[in-house]
């Protein structure tokens, strides 16, 4: 393998060596601007000098009421901070599971009590599907490799239909072979539980 940076090359110590980032690392899509979607018959608007100044010539209407603002359910645009992190950690657990290092069943302290059961039972047939495509690679008379590919997620999309649920669908890698997942996240009791897992 070929060293990018050596420090200290000779001496008593060790040298020491920085690689290349692997190509399977996660999108930073939680740095980027969520997409909002215009309409086709949503109007532009004028922020002309001119028009500005119309604007505020025009009289003020008086605030609404308090009762009328909190009856408005809060419309976001893409998943909240919060979503979007109990999303992360919710996938980072399930690759966890897929590559063996987490029993599946520790899925169920982060999933809805009543739909825990069909979580747990969807990431432990992953898990099986994965050992079962490891074994049979290393048994088709090649020469197994020293470690196994471990599944990674190549790209995760979060959408959030209403306040208090997150959707997300995750493309996942592992080796040649390209998985899908889908999962549902609701607002459970003020924390963030699973109800729905697919694996596909």
């Amino acid at each position: 393998m070929r060293r990018l940076v050596e420090v200290a090359p000779r001496g008593p110590r060790p040298s020491i060596s920085l690689r290349r980032v692997p190509p399977c690392e996660p999108p930073f899509d939680d740095e980027l601007e969520p997409a909002v979607w215009v309409s086709a018959h949503q109007l532009a608007l004028d922020w002309s000098p001119a028009a500005l100044a119309e604007l505020s010539a025009l009289p003020v209407s008086p605030p609404a009421t308090a009762e009328v603002v909190s009856a408005r359910p809060a419309v976001v645009a893409g998943a909240s901070p919060e979503a979007r992190l109990a999303v992360h950690r919710f996938v980072r657990m399930c690759v966890e599971v897929l590559n063996g290092h987490r029993p599946p069943a520790q899925l169920r302290q982060l999933s809805v009590p009543t739909a825990a059961g069909g979580v747990v039972t969807q990431a432990f047939a992953g898990a099986r599907r994965v050992a079962d495509l490891r074994r049979a690679t290393t048994s088709r008379g090649r020469r197994p490799p020293k470690r196994p590919s471990p599944v990674a997620v190549i790209q995760l999309r979060l959408c959030q239909p209403r306040p208090g649920a997150v959707e997300a669908a995750v493309a996942l890698v592992m080796g040649e072979r390209t998985w899908a997942m889908a999962l549902r996240m609701e607002l459970h009791h003020d924390a963030w539980s699973a109800t729905i897992l697919r694996l596909i």
